[in-house]
């Protein structure tokens, strides 16, 4: 990398860590390029020197995010030899990205609606398109290998299983986000329970019988 493109990323990190701060504060509907320009003590001007638009950060931070949490997913199934503890690794990981970038992860798993807009934004959605669908693959090699170990259903389509996979526990962590109190009140489960007793529910539904 050359000085200028470090001094660029240098620039861009700061700005994204700036956006980020407001965001986690104010939203990022009340959050405004004047903001973030002050947050990050840079003239508005410079702001648009390395973004052109609020969206173009939401995008870059949302990028940053989804490929942490492939790099994140990829550490748990190679950490584990047993396809099981695996698997709960890969539920894990999930859980805890989600409570710590809820807005990355609905961007990767399609709750949120990819905007269109300038050269540099469609850019940016399509490398979190292109990052989310090597997330899908690694996840399907994953099941290919519970497949070959013989505890996973050989029948079912690897990446139809992965994006079904991803709908069902999608559900489940938003249930156990936003009906915490209900769940406590009506089943006497706490969040963290609710969520164990579903990644249960998915694993029974791709392993064999017996297993």
């Amino acid at each position: 990398m050359s000085k200028k493109q470090a001094l660029t990323e240098f620039h861009r990190g700061s700005i994204l860590a700036a956006a980020e701060r407001l965001f986690a504060e104010k939203g990022t509907e009340r959050t405004t390029m004047d903001d973030i320009a002050r947050e990050a003590e840079y003239s508005k001007a410079t702001l648009y020197v390395y973004f052109q638009s609020k969206e173009e950060i939401i995008s870059a931070i949302l990028l940053s995010g989804v490929v942490l949490l492939k790099r994140k997913l990829h550490e748990a199934m190679e950490s584990h030899q047993d396809w099981f503890q695996a698997y709960d690794a890969v539920c894990r990981v999930i859980i805890r990205f989600y409570d710590e970038n809820p807005t990355a992860y609905d961007a990767a798993t399609g709750v949120i609606p990819l905007a269109q807009g300038t050269e540099e934004l469609e850019k940016g959605q399509a490398d979190l398109i292109r990052v989310t669908g090597e997330i899908d693959e690694e996840m399907a090699a994953f099941l290919v290998r519970g497949m070959e170990e013989g505890v996973v259903r050989t029948k079912l389509p690897p990446m139809e299983a992965v994006l079904l996979f991803w709908s069902a526990l999608s559900g489940i962590v938003h249930t156990a986000e936003f009906r915490a109190d209900r769940l406590r009140r009506t089943l006497n489960l706490s969040r963290e329970e609710y969520l164990t007793h579903g990644t249960r529910l998915l694993l029974d539904a791709l392993v064999k019988t017996g297993q």
